[in-house]
């Protein structure tokens, strides 16, 4: 299957022939979407991940071939007879630095580029205001000849400026799809908070902090009593609209450096730097009365939310984050027990 998977691009590069202006072109479009594909994938951006799915898309793009994700995916599994070799979350911003640090480089280029072709101009006028003032035949004819050469000069210095800016906007348009792809990642799309993922990275890094420098913290673990019930009696959208209220909640009454996320269907958690156990079950207090007070109209009806919160703070005894996690789910659940619409810590 190898020998059955080969481009001629990939082959010049790997020999070290020259491209044409064709090859650089077609070149440009493969890179974009081998880091597009690798940054979705989550794809360890190795050096040898990269030359593998640039053949692979290389292969694709000569042979006119529209291939899915999963059939690109099967190719590189019968090409190199190895599993895909995932990265983690932080694949997105390797592949996003590199492309900042390009197109930086491109800005640079482009900057230098136009102050040459500014130059170019400048020094055409001057010639010709020379060739207007001089007499003599002979240098009038070498005046001419260099003017021309320098309009040769500006007009090839002219498409460079427009193939850079071609780059340039294209490595910017990599870069949002990037910037997209991450936001996806770490986003709740409902509620526009942190997905479980993303939390449970920036907790581990409270938890490091904690550890290494002695920063403290609690966690805040809230669930909406009777979810269930909202869902039953209004629909499936009305549910939705209650968690994006919750998420608005969430996002109004806690400071900026609070880090909150949707952690589960009607599950939210809380981690707040710099506060003991006492400060975060204020917090929670305070947010357990505005969620209670908080009315949603639907159709003439009022929906009354209520919700159950577990507290529990970092200390030394704990000795890694799921531990800390579990201990809010437990009081969260106590909380329910006894009567829900309760904080317990």
């Amino acid at each position: 299957m190898r020998d059955k998977v080969e481009c001629e691009l990939h082959r010049k590069i790997v020999k070290g022939e020259a491209l044409s202006e064709e090859d650089y072109k077609v070149l440009s479009g493969i890179v974009k979407e081998v880091l597009t594909f690798m940054a979705k994938e989550k794809i360890l951006p190795s050096p040898q991940n990269y030359e593998r799915w640039f053949r692979i898309f290389c292969y694709a793009k000569e042979n006119n071939l529209n291939l899915s994700k999963s059939e690109l995916i099967d190719l590189y599994f019968d090409l190199y007879q190895v599993k895909l070799e995932k990265g983690d979350l932080e694949s997105a911003s390797v592949v996003e630095r590199i492309a900042e640090e390009l197109f930086e480089e491109i800005q640079k280029v482009l900057k230098s580029v136009s102050e040459h072709d500014r130059g170019l101009s400048e020094g055409g006028q001057r010639l010709e205001s020379m060739v207007s003032s001089v007499q003599t035949e002979e240098l009038q004819k070498l005046l001419n000849r260099i003017m021309h050469e320098v309009r040769g000069l500006k007009s090839v210095n002219r498409k460079f400026i427009v193939k850079l800016e071609e780059q340039r906007n294209e490595i910017e348009r990599l870069r949002e799809e990037l910037r997209r792809v991450k936001e996806e990642a770490n986003v709740d799309p409902l509620t526009g908070l942190r997905n479980r993922r993303s939390f449970e990275r920036a907790l581990n890094e409270f938890y490091r902090d904690f550890k290494k420098f002695g920063y403290p913290f609690s966690l805040i673990m809230l669930d909406l009593d009777n979810f269930k019930q909202i869902n039953d009696t209004y629909g499936h959208l009305v549910g939705d609209r209650v968690l994006r209220e919750i998420g608005n909640i969430l996002r109004n009454y806690l400071r900026a450096k609070d880090v909150p996320a949707r952690t589960g269907g009607e599950e939210f958690t809380i981690i707040l730097p710099g506060i003991t156990k006492e400060e975060a079950l204020m917090v929670a207090e305070r947010l357990r009365k505005v969620i209670s007070n908080h009315i949603i109209e639907h159709e003439g009806k009022s929906i009354r939310l209520t919700s159950s919160f577990g507290v529990a703070e970092m200390s030394e005894n704990i000795e890694n984050p799921e531990d800390l996690l579990r201990l809010a789910d437990q009081r969260l659940y106590k909380a329910k027990r006894e009567g829900k619409n309760k904080v317990v810590g």
